[in-house]
């Protein structure tokens, strides 16, 4: 159940993406989530060539099963140089955040049989990958965590899914069965799923910051541009607060400036202090759970949802 044309094109068992979590440094959940049979995501952002190489091939040690690499687009020559390196150590697939990459990156991973999928905010850009040989799109709403656009999850699935002719990925505020079910009911293939797997044993990140989001409600998240310059949602802190409160106060743009370059520092140093990219999803986790059992849990509760469905649409 619950085969989907994602599952062949990926040669998955299940259509379940984890989503790419920058800055994670977790061969381990990526292959917990392949080997459950979704797929597992590395996230090349915040590693080296080098590094992301030794990823990769760790990785590979720990499952035989298809994994991907995600390669944000942070200019042409660090873009260039990853999708270089996947080729190099035979990545089969690449999904891209932050927009595509574009020619000529994707030309040279779809040259060497690369299945590429970006992660796009809008039909526009959905539109735009796919002219320019993207195999998949994921469509990812406003609730996500990280870098987001405006449209929500519900209105933007179904109007990529009309829009577009490659297989669509639902992504954004989806981190059950729940959500599972409904991206299916809205034309997507399959989903992308980002918080969920950040609260697991095998997420990588510190114990601070899973009970950040295991203590974080549905409104205690915020879109913010001072980390990297584009709207990106994070779980409220006290400094972004204060960010927040100088700004409405008038604030100068130096005053501004020097508030967010300590918050960028604070994540560094202080795990207390510091945010953490989350969805809104964050308010539906209660606790931390292995990565597989999360796939495998989705699956399951998705069936009996069905099946209940099924029994109403019988009458």
């Amino acid at each position: 159940m619950f085969h989907t044309v994602l599952c062949d094109l990926l040669g998955i068992e299940y259509p379940i993406i984890q989503g790419a979590l920058g800055g994670v440094r977790a061969p381990e959940l990526a292959s917990a989530v392949s080997n459950a049979g979704g797929l597992g995501v590395l996230a090349a952002w915040g590693l080296s060539v080098e590094e992301l190489r030794e990823q990769i091939r760790l990785t590979r040690s720990l499952t035989d099963k298809p994994f991907a690499v995600n390669i944000m687009p942070l200019g042409p020559a660090y873009t260039m140089e990853r999708a270089r390196l996947a080729v190099e150590e035979g990545v089969r697939i690449v999904t891209t955040g932050r927009g595509d990459p574009r020619e000529p990156v994707v030309g040279l991973l779809k040259e060497h049989g690369i299945t590429v999928i970006p992660v796009v905010p809008t039909v526009r850009h959905a539109l735009r990958v796919e002219a320019e040989g993207a195999d998949a799109v994921v469509a990812s709403g406003g609730e996500a965590g990280g870098h987001v656009g405006q449209v929500a999850t519900l209105p933007l699935v179904p109007q990529v899914v009309d829009a577009v002719k490659i297989p669509v990925i639902a992504a954004g505020g989806i981190g059950d069965a729940r959500g599972f079910v409904a991206a299916l009911a809205l034309g997507a293939c399959g989903v992308q799923i980002g918080t969920r797997f950040l609260a697991t044993y095998e997420s990588g990140i510190s114990a601070v910051m899973k009970g950040k989001i295991l203590q974080a409600s549905e409104e205690d998240t915020v879109v913010t541009p001072i980390l990297t310059g584009k709207p990106v949602r994070v779980i409220r802190s006290g400094a972004i607060r204060e960010y927040d409160a100088l700004e409405k106060a008038g604030a100068t743009a130096e005053e501004l400036a020097r508030v967010a370059a300590g918050i960028r520092r604070d994540r560094q140093r202080d795990e207390e202090a510091a945010t953490i990219a989350s969805g809104q999803i964050a308010g539906l986790i209660k606790e931390l759970a292995h990565a597989g059992a999360i796939v495998r849990q989705i699956v399951a509760d998705a069936q009996q949802i069905c099946a209940r469905l099924d029994g109403l649409a019988r009458g």
